[in-house]
């Protein structure tokens, strides 16, 4: 199918899909929850057939600053999309739709020049998958760190201010789960990323010399990559040993994911369009 038809139906839907989520919250109706399934699905299955198109060319992998960023925002608006079934956040969906869209136009703005060559072993595309995946889970996490951020700030406020002045607070707050339910989640989640992103420092450091034939380098990415492992590893002692919560714990969240993100989107941005170097 031709990639222009499967744009033209990807970023719509998964656009639409967050606006679906948006009326769901502020509109007199509500929509039909299998209505709104449907078009993320439809606009996930043709985004992915897009990703994998880009990726694996007749001359190798491509992968870098763009494809990268597609990679993660896809698949965490795939998990989004899983989590709906159990834990359905409308603002989560709201936010990560939409944004999985603008990611998507990326390509037209800002062409994906660098190549990675794919050595062909498995080892390597092993890694790779993992530290996509634990970008993606990570920063799901963050998303629901934002959003808890979003809720304790509306509850804690005055009341009357939020009657009088900020309806659409309440039309929100309807609809997200109690925080204690949305904080048992977002630690669900930061473990499992951070599992993740623990098994992508270590196969970077174990098999780095096997899939690129040099020994390995402590590079800026590897830094930012520790730091930000270093972080997480904080909050979460932090949430074990002291039982860290509320607003100390979204605050170390999303530094932690930030500092992840510098890790190789930083980096990376720098190389490819900066100073002009594929890597």
């Amino acid at each position: 199918m031709n990639n222009t038809l499967l744009y033209a139906l990807a970023i719509p839907l998964l656009s639409v899909s967050g606006g679906l989520a948006a009326l769901n919250v502020f509109g007199n109706k509500q929509v039909p929850v299998w209505l709104g399934r449907l078009a993320v699905a439809l606009g996930l299955l043709s985004s992915g057939y897009i990703l994998q198109g880009l990726l694996f060319q007749a001359d190798g992998l491509h992968f870098g600053f763009v494809y990268g960023l597609m990679c993660v925002a896809w698949l965490a608006a795939f998990v989004a999309f899983v989590e709906s079934f159990f834990n359905q956040v409308t603002l989560v969906e709201m936010l990560v739709f939409p944004l999985c869209a603008l990611v998507f136009a990326l390509p037209g703005f800002l062409p994906e020049e660098g190549r990675m060559p794919l050595t062909g072993t498995f080892l390597f595309q092993l890694h790779l998958l993992i530290a996509v995946a634990a970008y993606s889970l990570l920063g799901i996490a963050a998303a629901h760190a934002l959003v808890m951020a979003y809720q304790e700030k509306a509850l804690h406020g005055s009341n009357l201010a939020v009657r009088d002045s900020h309806r659409f607070r309440e039309k929100l707050l309807d609809h997200l789960p109690p925080l204690m339910a949305m904080e048992a989640t977002l630690f669900r989640q930061l473990w499992a990323g951070f599992g993740l992103l623990s098994l992508t420092l270590l196969t970077g450091f174990v098999f780095a010399e096997q899939w690129s034939g040099q020994v390995f380098r402590f590079d800026h990415k590897t830094l930012f990559s520790v730091l930000a492992w270093l972080s997480f590893a904080t909050l979460l002692g932090g949430r074990m040993l002291f039982g860290w919560r509320g607003k100390v714990a979204l605050r170390w969240c999303l530094s932690s994911y930030g500092v992840l993100i510098l890790a190789y989107f930083g980096t990376q941005f720098v190389l490819e369009f900066i100073l002009k170097r594929a890597v």
